[in-house]
């Protein structure tokens, strides 16, 4: 049996309305399976919304419109069901408002940039703002760093950067919190405002840490 008529086998059988690329990648080599999918695209039978992710989709025989399998909105939560990202749609309205070229998901508080365009809408992500503590900030900080895996390593820019505000003449203070500050939004779990504001926080609550001594 050919690849492709493999993979459309497999598809067909598939519950749901997404297929990753992965799904079918043990079928056949790199290049069979992209050529395949390709094929199938050209067929109307999948539809490709992101990098790996498709849909399934109908063609009309008659005029040769495509059409996806489902409505946009259950393309999206099903693509990152299957990704093991949980989802739902923004309760802002943007999702579904009458002609919006956006589809936009509540993603909690994962940081997601995959691009998906379905349906002729692109997906944003509206990502759940992160609750800064006034108190246990290095507890707090310490959590969030192992959740997400994150340590700090030292790098030849921080150590440039105190040299320089050594020489200036101001104090440089960086202890274990502030560090996994910086580790975290390296890596891109932190926006440059919730940093800020851990931050001040965690120095606030040293200083009062430090008077009650």
């Amino acid at each position: 049996m050919k690849i492709e008529s493999r993979i459309l086998s497999s598809i067909k059988h598939r519950p749901g309305a997404v297929l990753l690329r992965r799904d079918v990648a043990r079928l056949g080599s790199a290049s069979q399976v992209s050529e395949s999918l390709k094929a199938l695209q050209a067929k109307g039978v999948i539809v490709r919304v992101g990098a790996g992710i498709y849909a399934k989709s109908v063609k009309d025989a008659t005029t040769g419109a495509v059409a996806l399998s489902a409505p946009a909105e259950d393309i999206a939560i099903e693509a990152f069901q299957k990704l093991g990202v949980a989802v739902r749609l923004a309760p802002s309205g943007m999702a579904d408002a009458p002609g919006s070229a956006t589809l936009a998901l509540d993603t909690g508080p994962h940081r997601i940039k995959r691009q998906l365009s379905i349906g002729g809408k692109s997906v944003i992500y509206v990502p759940q703002p992160l609750q800064i503590p006034t108190e246990g900030i290095s507890q707090f900080v310490a959590r969030l760093a192992r959740k997400h895996h994150i340590t700090y390593a030292r790098t030849t820019g921080d150590a440039w950067a105190e040299t320089v505000t050594r020489l200036a003449g101001d104090e440089v203070r960086s202890d274990d919190t502030a560090n996994l500050l910086v580790a975290l939004k390296r890596a891109r779990k932190l926006t440059d405002r919730e940093m800020t504001s851990l931050l001040i926080n965690h120095q606030r609550e040293e200083k009062r840490r430090v008077r009650s001594v």
